[in-house]
């Protein structure tokens, strides 16, 4: 774990320097484009680790390279695999390629959108997005491709915002079908569509119907490619309670900063109501994965707009009013700055938490132990024939 802690510090000291330190603009770009080269690093050079490294991206670029038929592969992932087997038969440059989009992908919008680079990065880490990453290839690549669509769809150019979102929407979809959801988010940017008074109540019916959901859903996917998911360890759903917790908060806070603004006679931007609409989605598929833990891989699609939303909400917090409000009801002095603090260590110890049960105790994606292409000959990666 080490390694991945010492490239998240790295990452961290090198945005900060070139927000706080850098002397011109071309040191800051200098700097900021360092700044993911630890990650990058990281995740280039792994070797068999994630729990679909060996069973699925190793398997299937050795099935192309002996011309063997490889079924549920997206055409733009093969795409990718076909272009690395130009240069080599080993797999290894398949990882070293893929790193670079998703983090590449990632940093483009973290430093083009986010109001707190830091926080972002702190939430990419901490929140398991970064380990995501490393298991689940051709869905983070695809999640990355969203995340530059909504940098576009949120711009000032509505028109063109629509257009480009879709391009990248597509090629998301070549990366991985589930993405095809994503093009919701496209009818999230007028108002708050996601209203908490509805959000809560179905998320709670969900909770208490659960499987009987599945006798409506069963007909409707019994003769697509996603039947597989009726049957087996799929069909079981999963109860994650640290993660629905984790999204009622979040959307909890931030549709209570949505209202306090309201009733001020202010509102939030375009981009406010997109991310506040994203998250009411993010919870409810994330109680939805009781249902069928099908879910709970289309809930990655939105949740990982935390990224963005939180440093979103965090930037309009009125802290002066806080701080007053503070002070007038345990009759103590305390300024706008240290509410501020406190806010932020806050945001940063519940992501902990969730980075050390998900990520160390659980070991959720298979990122440990962390091994290098420089030791794969102690380190044979596990193919295993892929079911469905």
């Amino acid at each position: 774990m080490h390694i991945y802690i010492i490239s998240f510090l790295l990452t961290i000291l090198l945005i900060w320097m070139a927000k706080s330190k850098a002397k011109s603009r071309k040191i800051k770009i200098i700097l900021l484009i360092l700044a993911a080269v630890p990650m990058f690093l990281v995740s280039a050079l792994r070797y068999n680790v994630g729990t679909d490294y060996g069973k699925r991206y190793v398997l299937d670029y050795t099935m192309l390279q002996n011309g063997e038929e490889v079924t549920n592969l997206e055409i733009g992932f093969k795409i990718i695999d076909y272009i690395c087997l130009i240069f080599t038969t080993e797999p290894e440059l398949l990882f070293i390629v893929t790193s670079l989009i998703v983090i590449s992908l990632f940093f483009e919008v973290i430093y083009k959108k986010s109001s707190n680079p830091i926080l972002s990065v702190i939430i990419f880490f901490l929140g398991g997005y970064f380990f995501g990453t490393l298991n689940l290839v051709r869905q983070y690549i695809a999640i990355g491709f969203v995340l530059l669509g909504y940098q576009f769809l949120t711009g000032a150019n509505t028109k063109k915002g629509y257009i480009l979102f879709t391009i990248c929407a597509v090629i998301a979809f070549l990366m991985h079908s589930s993405s095809i959801v994503c093009f919701v988010i496209m009818f999230l940017t007028c108002k708050n569509l996601i209203n908490v008074k509805w959000v809560l109540p179905v998320s709670i019916l969900i909770l208490i119907l659960n499987k009987n959901i599945m006798l409506v859903l069963s007909p409707i996917l019994e003769n697509t490619r996603f039947n597989v998911y009726l049957t087996g360890k799929f069909a079981k759903g999963d109860l994650s309670i640290i993660t629905i917790v984790e999204n009622l908060v979040i959307y909890v806070l931030m549709s209570v900063i949505y209202y306090y603004k309201k009733k001020n006679n202010e509102s939030l931007d375009r981009e406010g109501i997109t991310l506040l609409n994203i998250q009411g989605i993010a919870l409810l598929l994330n109680v939805s994965g009781v249902v069928h833990t099908h879910f709970m891989r289309i809930m990655a699609y939105f949740s990982v707009f935390q990224i963005l939303s939180i440093p979103y909400f965090f930037n309009i917090i009125n802290y002066k009013n806080l701080a007053q409000k503070i002070k007038n009801k345990l009759n103590k002095n305390i300024t706008d700055k240290a509410v501020k603090t406190i806010t932020y260590i806050c945001i940063v110890i519940g992501f902990t938490t969730i980075f050390a049960y998900t990520n160390i105790l659980n070991n959720d994606n298979g990122v440990l132990p962390y091994t290098t292409i420089f030791e794969k000959e102690n380190s044979k990666p596990s193919i295993l024939l892929r079911k469905g």
